[in-house]
Parts: structure tokens; C-alpha cells; sequence
């Protein structure tokens, strides 16, 4: 682990000694090579995009003949190239210009502007104030139309390049053995850029350790010791985001306006991606502590809709980034977003049932029919719910096995919530024997009902207990109430308890619950002994002789 930790820092200090490319001509253009334009010109001067980067490869592989190519001048040979030298030093120390969000329009995008034919590429800084860099759109003939500096650009190039000294700022408040190249590269270069990497590990540790304190806060402390370290979750994200700003730091560093450029761009898409990987960790640690704190609270009808928020959070900050490094990049979001909504009809399509679910399951948790923990019964399944997820919904039965029944079905069936209850139905109906008298009876009625208007469990206000009916086998009384009761265990125990005292009423009013009887019919013969059993044909045959004496 040692010696790959320690290879894993010195390849990102090689890959972030500022400069390296910036000294050796082409490496940028052999690691990298950019895309080709759509034009018309060979030296693809068609877009603004082409006629930078054209210049900008031709100048930095010393091509100077080349490179005059894209200035709009009347000079040649020499003086020419001399002023395309001194125009690749102005952007390269003086200005700052993002190449992949240069336009790759014929037009520039400049259409219906008050300069259609002039594009600002950038503003350089100079002794004497700010000094802005166009572009020109010139017609030579009956040749297509093509992009060069601009006449007014390149008057200006030979003073500002004169006020320029041979070393940036920083180079000029710096011992001159620090300015003593190695391989290349300034001896201070090198020394930023090894301290720079073991600096940004430490300072993301630091940054852990401080949030620490601000995360034991929001967990409480009773459960912090419990709980994961969340703090060292978000180390590496926050490590990402130091690596990008360090680029960007090094981007300022550099020389060469191609190799800012690319370091520019690592830097932001690094960040990017820090930030968006971190805003996904944060949502998921905040959405774990609140639950963990409403499991405590026991406040079961907001742990679905939490942890909803939290998968839909992650799913955000996840969507948001791709946008933005798609931004970043110069990808068209317009574009980008009607594809999208075509191709969202057609995974919509394709996705359906999944869809489906993903409504069905914001459905539950905003109308809450079920929350977790309650005890329900769904078409035949009943128990307990244990968790609503986006997709399904998982009941434990009683045999404890899990059933999982999607959203979307589960939105359409009717479900029944037990939990829920405010109050419990108590109706048996008492079956008293046919021996009981009227005044038996009127003794348990009157009886039973001061039991329920005196019981402090019961709804007294909505109980009734009356004779409804006298069978062939009982007398019936009909007991109809409601028990006030924190759970079904509760009710059972009450229910119990009523039941033995009805029971004892019953007693003591002397009668008694009724029995089913059966009359059995015994014939003798007049010898006094039974009948003997008849055959099945004996006894056709004898069914059959009393048919015929009855229609005679």
C-alpha cells in the first residue's frame, strides 16, 4: 500500500509540474489533437474556432510562415512572421481564452448583431490598460469568407509586445535560482508542484476533520456513537475539488495559451465533478440522519416521505452536473435537451411499468394510505410494512417472509389499514339456551349494558346490546360497541376481559349459553326389540309399494 500510494503521488505530480508542455512544442497537439472543422478553407480559417486554433498549432510547432496565414496584414515574409511571434507571446502571457467555447459557425453566431463580421475573441492586459483581440470576417475575391485577426488588433501587437518583459510577475519577485530551468521547466515550477499535491491531501483531511463537530450536532450525540464516521465520506470528494482548483491555480501558471486552456478545462470539470460527487454524498448523509433521528422520534409518516427526498436529492445533484460538464464542454444544451425530450418519450414508452411505479410511490407517501411500520392488509397479503421504496412496497407477512408488491399495483388496490384505527369493533352475539325466561333475560341485558356504560374502555355513547332474535335452537343478543385501544394486542386483552364478565352475567342470572341438540327417533317393535336395518333393495322396493298404495 505504501509504494502505490507513494506511485500514485508522483504520477499526479508529474502530471501537474506546471509548464512541462508548455516548453516542449507539440505534445499538446500530438496528446490531444482537436476536432476537424466543417470548412471550406484548408487552413480551416471557415469559424473562429479554426482560425485560433490553426494559429495557435502553427506558432507553437514554430511554423511562423503558417501562422501568418491567419493574420489580416499586408506585410510578408519576415516582418510577417515576426508579428505572428509577437502576437503568439501576447496570448500566451497576457490573455485568457477558453478554446472550447470558441464558435464553430461560419457566421460566428453573430447573426442579426450590429458587427456581424467582427468577433471579440478576448481582451489582453497589458501596461497601458485592456486591449481587446478580434477577429475579422474577410472576403478575398470570389473565394468563401474567412476569419483573421483584424488590422486594428495586430497595429497594436508590436507596442504591447515591447512593453512586455521577459519574465512574468511572479518570475520577478522570485530569486533568480528559482527561475533556473530543469528539464525545461523553472526550478520554482517544479517545487510548486511537488509541495502543491501532499498540501491538498492535507488540507481535505483537515476540511473532514472540521465538519466533524457540524455533523455530530445534526446527528445528536446520543446516536453518534452508533453511527458511522460521515465526515470521512466526504474526504474525496472534497480532495477532487482541491485537485481542480489547483489546476486552475496552474493554469495561471502557464505559459503557453493551449496548455492553459487544457488545464483550465481539467480544472473546471474536475471541480465539477467534486462538487457533484460531494452534493450526493451530503444529501445522502443528511437524508440518513434524519432518519435515524425519526426513527427515534417514532414518527413513522415522515421516514418514507425522508427518505424519498433523499433518493430524488442524489438523483438531482446527479442530473445537474451532467448538464453542467456537458456545458462545459460545449455541447449545445438546447440541442441537447430536445433530444432528450424525444428520446425521454421513447424510454417513456419503453419504461412504462417503471414509471409507473416511480408515480405510484410519490402517490403513497403524499397520500400516506400506508406508512412504515403500519399493520395492513393489500388484496389477500397482510402485515406489516418495512419499507416504500420508488419502485415496490415490502410487507412482512406473519409467516415473516417479505412480500414485495409494486407501486403502481399497489396505487390501484384497495388497502386496509389497521394501524389507523381510532377506536376497535367489539360485536359477538351471545346465543342464550331456549330455557332462559323473560326474566332471565331482562337481567343479563341490563346487566351487560351497565357493564359498558361503567367500562373505561368503551365508547358507552355508540354501545348497544339488544334481544334480536329467537331461534329454533338459541336466544340471540346482539352486543355492539367500540374499545378505545393504543394497538390490536390492547384490544385483544380488553376484548378478553369483557368476554369473561358477559360470561359471568350469564351464570349468574341462572341460564346458559346455548348447545346445538339433535333428536334421534328410536321405533320399537311391539317385541320391544329395534327393527331390523332394511336392505337398500328391500328398501327401494318398500318406497315404491307406498307410491303406488298413495295414487290408488
Amino acid at each position: 500500500m505504501f509504494s502505490r500510494g507513494w506511485g500514485r503521488l508522483v504520477l499526479l505530480t508529474l502530471l501537474l509540474v506546471p509548464g512541462l508542455h508548455a516548453q516542449v512544442p507539440g505534445v499538446w497537439q500530438q496528446a490531444t489533437p482537436a476536432r476537424q472543422e466543417a470548412a471550406d478553407d484548408p487552413l480551416g480559417r471557415s469559424t473562429p474556432h479554426g482560425t485560433v486554433l490553426g494559429f495557435i498549432r502553427a506558432a507553437g510547432s514554430g511554423d511562423y510562415e503558417q501562422a501568418a496565414s491567419y493574420l489580416d496584414t499586408k506585410q510578408r515574409g519576415e516582418l510577417a512572421q515576426k508579428l505572428a511571434q509577437q502576437l503568439q507571446v501576447i496570448l500566451d502571457r497576457e490573455t485568457s481564452i477558453d478554446l472550447g467555447k470558441l464558435s464553430r459557425q461560419p457566421d460566428g453566431g453573430l447573426a442579426g448583431t450590429q458587427s456581424p463580421n467582427r468577433y471579440l475573441l478576448c481582451v489582453a492586459s497589458t501596461s497601458s490598460g485592456k486591449v481587446e483581440i478580434n477577429l475579422d470576417r474577410v472576403q478575398r475575391g470570389e473565394n468563401p469568407p474567412i476569419w483573421l485577426f483584424s488590422q486594428a488588433t495586430l497595429r497594436l501587437v508590436p507596442e504591447i509586445y515591447e512593453n512586455l518583459g521577459e519574465n512574468s510577475e511572479i518570475e520577478r519577485h522570485l530569486p533568480g535560482w528559482l527561475n533556473v530551468t530543469f528539464l525545461l521547466v523553472p526550478i520554482w515550477k517544479w517545487c510548486a508542484g511537488f509541495i502543491s499535491i501532499p498540501l491538498t491531501l492535507l488540507l481535505g483531511s483537515w476540511i473532514g476533520r472540521l465538519l466533524r463537530p457540524l455533523l455530530q450536532t445534526l446527528a445528536g450525540r446520543a446516536s453518534w456513537d452508533t453511527q458511522v464516521d460521515h465526515a470521512q465520506r466526504l474526504v474525496v470528494p472534497l480532495r477532487l475539488v482541491l485537485f481542480g482548483i489547483l489546476f486552475l491555480i496552474n493554469a495561471s501558471f502557464s505559459y503557453a495559451l493551449m496548455a492553459r486552456s487544457v488545464w483550465h478545462r481539467m480544472g473546471t470539470l474536475l471541480i465539477i465533478l467534486g462538487v457533484t460527487w460531494l452534493a450526493m454524498r451530503v444529501v445522502g448523509i443528511v437524508s440518513g440522519l434524519t432518519l435515524a433521528r425519526l426513527k427515534r422520534m417514532q414518527s413513522s409518516e415522515r421516514i418514507a416521505l425522508a427518505g424519498l427526498l433523499g433518493r430524488l436529492g442524489q438523483i438531482a445533484a446527479f442530473a445537474i452536473g451532467v448538464l453542467v460538464v456537458l456545458y462545459t464542454v460545449g455541447v449545445n444544451l438546447t440541442a441537447a435537451l430536445t433530444g432528450l425530450g424525444i428520446g425521454g418519450l421513447a424510454v417513456a414508452f419503453a419504461a412504462q411499468k417503471t414509471l409507473e411505479n416511480l408515480f405510484g410511490g410519490i402517490m403513497i407517501i403524499s397520500d400516506r394510505p400506508v406508512r412504515i411500520g403500519d399493520a395492513c392488509k393489500v388484496g389477500d397479503v397482510s402485515g406489516n410494512v418495512v419499507d416504500i421504496g420508488l419502485r415496490s412496497t415490502r410487507i412482512r407477512t406473519p409467516d415473516r417472509t417479505i412480500m414485495t408488491i409494486p407501486n403502481g399495483q399497489l396505487a390501484t388496490m384497495n388497502v386496509e389499514n389497521y394501524t389507523l384505527r381510532d377506536k376497535f369493533w367489539f360485536h359477538p352475539t351471545i346465543a342464550l339456551s331456549r330455557q332462559t325466561t323473560v326474566d332471565q333475560m331482562q337481567t343479563v341485558l341490563s346487566e351487560i349494558r351497565e357493564l359498558f356504560d361503567k367500562h373505561p374502555n368503551v365508547e358507552s355513547e355508540t354501545a348497544r346490546v339488544r334481544f334480536i332474535s329467537i331461534g329454533k335452537e338459541s336466544q340471540d343478543v346482539e352486543i355492539y360497541a367500540y374499545v378505545f385501544a393504543p394497538d390490536y394486542n390492547a384490544f385483544l386483552a380488553t376484548q378478553e376481559e369483557l368476554l369473561l364478565k358477559v360470561l359471568g352475567i350469564v351464570e349468574s342470572a341462572g341460564t346458559a349459553l346455548a348447545l346445538p341438540t339433535q333428536v334421534t327417533h328410536i321405533v320399537q317393535q311391539s317385541d320391544g326389540t329395534a327393527p331390523r336395518p332394511k336392505e337398500p333393495k328391500e328398501e327401494v322396493a318398500a318406497r315404491a309399494s307406498d307410491h303406488r298404495a298413495a295414487t290408488t
